[in-house]
């Protein structure tokens, strides 16, 4: 008798632990902030390409993304323009906040935008993401003529790639972009223009890791 109740008591015991073990919500993923810990905000966005006030901004904290929605940021060369009119720049500078325990690397972004280019002429898309204080590598992805359509560009960095924030400081996250045009061998008297989509705009998503 004693040894069916010890054996009665250890199956209810099991099943009981295993009712428990099944019930119990999927743990978070421990190298992601907690949900609603993280917030993301645009400081400031300055250069020739981006004058005051035409720079849109909206925040994606579901998958940790924010996009960047220039209305004027455009460079142009021939025709008309201005020699300054053939290089535009534009750097914005972020703030987030998360848990001191999580730190965070730009992982990819995505730019957007649209080229009229003439023939012999060429346009460029440069890029570049760091910390204040830090450096960080220059990206081009090059256009030429003829060429009239939009045009999108990724930069996606491996886990080897990815420059994380350093552990316990507080930095500024900045990004520049840069838009080139030179009309080369193409008609002077003819424009070549490259601007950025101002409904896309540039789509750049985060990454995260534990401090040590």
């Amino acid at each position: 008798m004693t040894n069916s109740r010890h054996a009665a008591s250890a199956a209810l015991g099991a099943a009981l632990a295993l009712t428990a073990l099944t019930s119990a919500p999927a743990s978070a993923d421990p190298t992601t902030p907690p949900p609603g810990s993280v917030t993301i905000t645009r400081l400031t966005s300055s250069g020739s390409g981006c004058p005051p006030d035409t720079v849109g901004f909206s925040v994606d904290l579901q998958t940790y993304t924010f996009t960047l929605t220039p209305t004027d940021f455009r460079a142009h060369a021939g025709g008309t323009a201005e020699p300054t009119d053939r290089f535009r720049i534009c750097q914005t500078g972020l703030q987030i906040s998360a848990p001191k325990e999580f730190t965070y690397a730009v992982a990819a972004a995505d730019h957007s935008g649209f080229a009229d280019l003439q023939p012999g002429a060429s346009g460029r898309l440069s890029s570049s993401y760091y910390f204040q204080g830090r450096s960080g590598g220059l990206y081009k992805h090059e256009l030429t003529g003829p060429y009239w359509d939009n045009w999108t560009y990724s930069d996606v960095f491996s886990t080897g790639e990815q420059q994380f924030k350093p552990c316990g400081e507080e930095r500024t996250l900045l990004i520049n972009l840069s838009l080139r045009v030179d009309i080369g061998t193409s008609d002077k008297a003819k424009t070549t223009v490259m601007e950025m989509d101002s409904t896309r705009g540039s789509k750049i998503k985060l990454a995260w890791k534990r401090c040590p």
